[in-house]
C-alpha cells in the first residue's frame, strides 16, 4: 500500500503490445501531468497520485500505449483533484535535527525530546516527552540513533501484535498466515507479495492507532485478492466499514524520505 492515495477499481482490461516504461505528459486544461507508466503482470490500469504530486500508473504487460493515454486522459480531472487535496496540508517537515525541545510524533501525538546527561543510554516515554539520555549530552548521532532503535523496536512489537489481533477474519475466509517484514520505505505505508509477505514502513508508528489498523487490514486482503478490484473493496468494506475515514486521516501524516 501505498502513502495517501485514491485506488483505481475500475476493471477495464487493456490488450495489445508490451511497451517500456516511459513518462507520459497528460494534459488538463492549463496545466499538464507527468506520468511515470510502468508494466506489470495485471489485467487493469492502476494510477496512484503520492503526496509530493508525483503521479505513477501500472499497465498490463501487453497493452496499447494509445489506450493507456486515452485512460489517463479520462482520469485527468481526478489527478488534479487528488494534486489539489494533498496541497492543502502544510509542506513536508525539515530534516530533524534531535535537539531538546524538538518535536517528533508517535501513534499520533506530538511529543518533545528532552536529551539528558547520564552515564547509561537508553530512550522513554514520559508524559508528552522522549526522554532520551546519553553519556554526551551533545552527540546528536547518538541521540538519533537510540530514537530510532526504540522506533524499531517499538515498531515491531506493535505491528506484530496488531496484525495477529486483525488476521482472525481472515482465517474463516481461508487465507493462510503471512510472513511480516518491518523497514523504512520512501513512498509506501505497507506492501503484500505474492508470496505473503507484507511489509509495513517503520515510519507508520507517527499514525494514529485506527490508521495502522487500516493498513493492516488493507494489506491482508491482499492475501484473498491481489489487485485493487471490486473484490477486495467488497472485502474491506466488510472487515473494515470505516476504512475510508481511517484513510483520510492516514494521509495527514507524512512519511520521511
Amino acid at each position: 500500500m501505498r502513502t495517501p492515495r485514491s485506488c483505481n477499481p475500475d476493471p477495464e482490461p487493456l490488450l495489445g503490445h508490451p511497451v517500456p516504461a516511459q513518462m507520459l505528459e497528460i494534459p488538463f486544461g492549463k496545466r499538464t501531468f507527468t506520468v511515470l507508466l510502468d508494466y506489470q503482470a495485471r489485467t487493469q490500469l492502476s494510477v496512484t497520485v503520492h503526496p509530493d504530486s508525483t503521479i505513477t500508473a501500472f499497465a498490463p504487460v501487453e497493452c496499447n500505449l494509445e489506450k493507456v493515454r486515452e485512460r489517463l486522459c479520462r482520469r485527468a480531472a481526478w489527478i488534479a483533484r487528488q494534486i489539489d487535496y494533498f496541497h492543502q496540508f502544510q509542506p513536508l517537515a525539515t530534516e530533524p535535527r534531535y535537539l531538546s525541545g524538538e518535536t517528533h510524533v508517535f501513534l499520533g501525538r506530538q511529543y518533545r525530546l528532552n536529551v539528558q546527561l547520564c552515564q547509561t543510554s537508553g530512550v522513554s516515554l514520559k508524559g508528552a516527552f522522549f526522554e532520551i539520555n546519553l553519556p554526551d549530552h551533545g552527540n546528536v548521532t547518538e541521540v538519533k540513533r537510540l530514537l530510532q532503535a526504540w522506533r524499531t523496536d517499538h515498531s515491531k512489537k506493535l505491528f506484530r501484535k496488531r496484525l495477529q489481533i486483525l488476521f482472525r477474519p481472515f482465517i474463516q475466509r481461508g487465507a493462510i498466515p503471512p510472513l511480516l517484514s518491518i523497514r523504512h520505505m520512501q513512498k509506501r505505508w505497507g506492501s503484500c507479495s505474492p508470496a505473503r509477505r507484507i511489509t509495513l514502513n517503520t515510519d507508520l508508528l507517527k499514525a494514529p492507532l485506527p490508521c495502522i489498523d487500516y493498513v493492516i487490514v488493507h494489506e491482508l486482503c491482499h492475501l484473498l485478492h491481489s489487485n485493487h478490484d471490486r473484490k477486495f473493496f467488497r472485502l474491506l468494506q466488510q472487515i473494515m466499514p470505516d476504512w475510508e475515514k481511517r484513510k483520510h486521516r492516514l494521509e495527514r501524516v507524512r512519511i520521511k524520505n
